[in-house]
């Protein structure tokens, strides 16, 4: 899908679902990576609080926040896209909008998906919740 953007005469492209489905996936399996490894380094460690558990476990679910605020997640970057503000491309999402988005990606799982099919920037109930749209760059 490509549409005009009228503040900046650029064209842009919007992520299929393909691509994100692909960029969900490389990210799922380094979040899965994460998990598995730091629970095999705690499990080696004696005398670990519940409270440094729970935070690390917190700080691997928050890798798809803070680097959507930084710029893009891995699978993101691998799959050309990036998930910016709906009104202006060019801006990254706020930690805040990013967290909702996932908040509510992690919730409602494909079924938001069927949003991409209804309307045409392609963007998920989640996307049009916190106000975000993900695109397509060129190869970096």
């Amino acid at each position: 899908m490509t549409t005009e953007n009228n503040n900046y005469n650029t064209e842009i492209n919007y992520a299929s679902v393909i691509d994100r489905i692909k960029s969900t996936t490389i990210d799922s399996i380094i979040i899965i990576g994460f998990i598995y490894l730091l629970s095999d380094i705690l499990t080696d460690m004696n005398n670990t609080s519940e409270n440094l558990r729970i935070i690390l476990f917190i700080s691997i679910l928050m890798y798809e926040p803070i680097f959507i605020t930084l710029n893009a997640t891995f699978g993101n970057h691998r799959s050309n896209i990036r998930v910016r503000k709906n009104k202006d491309t060019t801006k990254k999402l706020n930690f805040f909008q990013s967290l909702l988005r996932f908040v509510l990606k992690f919730s409602l799982g494909w079924i938001s998906l069927i949003f991409i099919l209804l309307n045409k920037k392609g963007r998920a109930l989640y996307d049009i919740v916190s106000s975000s749209v993900v695109i397509t760059v060129e190869e970096s």
